[in-house]
C-alpha cells in the first residue's frame, strides 16, 4: 500500500514536468527532470520509468517516449536537440543516450565543433544494462542491443549488437 502511494505521488509530480502525458504513466523519480528553457518531453500512455530515470534537455530540445515503453533504473537521456524512443521498447538498468558529443572538438586547422544528431530507437527495441546510445544513432525495430553495448553506428532492423564499438552479432533476431 505504501509504494501505491508513493508511486502516485512521484507520477503527479513528473507529469507536472512533461509536456505531454498519456494514460497509464507510473514514475518513480521525482526530481530528476532538468528541462531547458523551450525544451519539450512527451510520454504516451501505459509508460513506466523506474527509480532514478533522469531526464535531461537542453534549450529547446525534444525528447518522445512511445506507448507501452519501460525504462529501468538509473536511465539516463541527455538531448540538446532530440530522442525519440519508439512504442514497447524495453530498456534496461543505467542505459545512456546521448544526441551530442557534449564538448567542441576539431583536428589541427579545424574550428571545434561540437557534434549534436538527433537519436531514433524505433519501435520494439531491447537494450540491456548499461548500454550506450549515442549521437546520431538510429537502431532499427525489433533490435537488440546487448549488455554494455556502446552504439555509434546505426543498427539494421531485427538485429542484435554487442561490444564496444558495438557489431552485428546476429541478424534476424525476435524477441518478446
Amino acid at each position: 500500500m505504501w509504494q501505491n502511494i508513493c508511486d502516485r505521488y512521484t507520477t503527479w509530480r513528473v507529469k507536472g514536468k512533461l509536456t505531454t502525458c498519456g494514460k497509464n504513466l507510473r514514475a518513480r523519480n521525482p526530481g530528476l527532470i532538468f528541462l531547458g528553457e523551450g525544451s519539450e518531453v512527451h510520454v504516451g500512455d501505459n509508460v513506466l520509468l523506474e527509480r532514478d530515470v533522469r531526464i535531461s534537455t537542453g534549450a529547446g530540445a525534444r525528447i518522445y517516449i512511445g506507448d507501452g515503453t519501460y525504462l529501468g533504473d538509473g536511465c539516463n537521456l541527455l538531448a540538446v536537440k532530440e530522442l525519440k524512443i519508439g512504442k514497447n521498447c524495453s530498456i534496461s538498468w543505467h542505459v545512456l543516450f546521448m544526441d551530442t558529443s557534449s564538448h567542441p572538438l576539431g583536428v589541427r586547422g579545424e574550428i571545434p565543433t561540437t557534434k549534436i544528431e538527433p537519436v531514433i530507437i524505433e519501435d520494439h527495441v531491447w537494450i540491456g544494462c548499461r548500454a550506450v546510445i549515442l549521437k546520431g544513432v538510429t537502431v532499427g525495430e525489433g533490435s537488440i542491443i546487448a549488455n554494455n553495448a556502446v552504439v555509434t553506428k546505426d543498427v539494421p532492423p531485427r538485429t542484435m549488437v554487442a561490444g564496444n564499438p558495438a557489431k552485428v552479432i546476429k541478424e534476424d533476431v525476435i524477441w518478446e
